[in-house]
């Protein structure tokens, strides 16, 4: 069975590598729209619009995984942000406080549909403003849900986590390859 990842992530791609499987990138052309209370809902709905949006572009018998994050603080979900100046509010609003990641994953496949999310809980360092100028300088955060990555330079505002690291990566990998697994499709 042919597997395609429907997302223009090179994170998620470098995880999915991790689970030894051939695959191919066709990214959903799907608008994150960022609507609604319930933000495990809210990420579920947009990774299936986008596995959903890649299945129908697709042929051949294939499962179409698509991926959604978001922060959250305070009620506030944070995507990725438009600009500098916005990837500087969301870092300075999360400094020195605890906030959420949610990762909704969604499969799609000839016969069927399937989706879940994951919640993760971060607690950032006090982030100094010279340090917040810096790093969005560099435009990392430009392309990260809540404007930070904490697998490049942003790692070091990250004080503590509760739950699945890959997970505020973008993907938790590990409840992939277990839907996978438990599907037979893992080989």
């Amino acid at each position: 069975m042919r597997i395609i990842l429907a997302s223009s992530s090179p994170r998620r791609a470098e995880l999915m590598r991790k689970l030894g499987m051939n695959f191919d990138v066709v990214p959903s052309k799907v608008e994150e729209k960022l609507e609604g209370e319930d933000f495990k809902d809210m990420v579920e709905k947009v990774a299936l619009e986008k596995a959903k949006e890649v299945f129908e572009r697709t042929f051949e018998e294939r499962i179409v995984i698509g991926a959604d994050t978001i922060v959250v603080i305070d009620r506030e979900v944070l995507g990725k942000p438009r600009d500098f100046d916005e990837a500087k509010r969301f870092l300075k609003k999360l400094s020195g406080r605890v906030h959420e990641v949610y990762t909704g994953v969604a499969f799609v496949w000839s016969n069927g549909e399937h989706s879940f999310h994951e919640k993760t809980v971060v607690r950032f360092r006090e982030i100094p403003e010279s340090l917040i100028e810096m790093y969005v300088s560099s435009g990392s955060p430009l392309d990260k849900a809540g404007g930070y990555g904490i697998q490049d330079f942003g790692a070091i505002f990250v004080e503590r986590i509760e739950g699945d690291f890959y997970n505020v990566m973008g993907f938790p990998i590990g409840k992939v390859w277990e839907f996978l697994f438990n599907k037979g499709w893992w080989k």
